[in-house]
């Protein structure tokens, strides 16, 4: 189960969290970028999926990021 007010990548497509446009659905990481809660970091595992650790790094090629 997801924490309550989470906009990691995962529950921005599983709760379909966005706004919709005049073409559709836009989900939230189409106008927001999408931040680790704990570091900050955009490349961050935790960014990417709530029950990921936290690395603390914004370094490409992580396990688990979107960003690879």
């Amino acid at each position: 189960m997801s924490p309550i007010n989470c906009e990691c990548h995962r529950c921005i497509a599983e709760h379909k969290l966005g706004t919709k446009g005049p073409f559709g659905w836009l989900p939230l990481s189409s106008t927001k970028m999408i931040l680790c809660p704990a570091c900050g970091c955009k490349r961050c595992p935790k960014a990417s999926d709530h029950d990921l650790a936290c690395t603390d790094s914004n370094e490409p090629g992580q396990p688990g990021s979107v960003y690879q």
